[in-house]
């Protein structure tokens, strides 16, 4: 059994005489506080080592702690700058998505009104062409009927042979024409001297060929 402090304080010897001790009972009880003392001191080296080993487990797990706040920090302040970068970006590709979307839609609405006006006035140029085209039929129709209605008429009144018995001879038909004067005038002189009345008409019909607002006559073959 331990000695208490209280037992080591009021522990009372056998004396012998007035101031002596017995010598047995000194030596036994400081065997025991001896064994006891020897008993506390290897417990507290125990201890004290074990303490050592505890908290040199403690101090391991305190820079294990540490380390794990460091890394947490450094990954709080990686993600917070990752998600401050990430944000930026956003925004950035945001704003240039918007921007290429209204340019987008910016030069589409002016393409399409380009060519809306082109095809508005290339639909105008047609429309007029259209009208130019016929007015031109237009007037072309009438030219033609007044040209046929002139024709009827011409050949209604016979005055179409009047217009090419009036029309210039050329060389070939002037010399033919020519020989065939020629060959109708030996024909009718003989009949001169035998009638009157032939002279008078082929003087007649001298006369008629010499009428300027007659024309060249153009004899045509049986």
């Amino acid at each position: 059994m331990s000695l208490t402090p209280e037992e080591i304080l009021n522990h009372e010897f056998t004396k012998k005489g007035s101031r002596a001790y017995i010598a047995s009972e000194v030596d036994a009880f400081l065997d025991k506080v001896n064994a006891d003392y020897q008993t506390t001191i290897f417990e507290r080296n125990k201890l004290a080592h074990e303490n050592e080993q505890l908290q040199a487990k403690v101090d391991e797990l305190e820079a294990k702690r540490e380390q794990v706040t460091q890394s947490i920090v450094v990954a709080q302040e990686a993600a917070d700058r990752l998600k401050k970068d990430a944000d930026i970006e956003v925004k950035k590709q945001l704003t240039h998505a918007q921007e290429a979307a209204t340019k987008i839609i910016s030069d589409a609405k002016s393409k399409a009104e380009y060519e809306a006006s082109y095809l508005a006035q290339e639909n105008a140029d047609l429309v007029e062409e259209q009208n130019d085209l016929r007015q031109k039929v237009l007037e072309f129709k009438n030219s033609f009927l007044n040209l046929l209605e002139l024709q009827r008429k011409l050949l209604e009144n016979d005055e179409l042979a009047k217009a090419i018995v009036k029309l210039p001879l050329g060389k070939t038909s002037a010399e033919r024409l020519a020989r065939d004067n020629e060959i109708e005038t030996e024909v009718v002189m003989p009949e001169q001297t035998v009638e009157m009345d032939g002279t008078n008409q082929l003087h007649n019909v001298e006369n008629e060929s010499d009428d300027p607002d007659q024309g060249p006559v153009i004899v045509l073959p049986d």
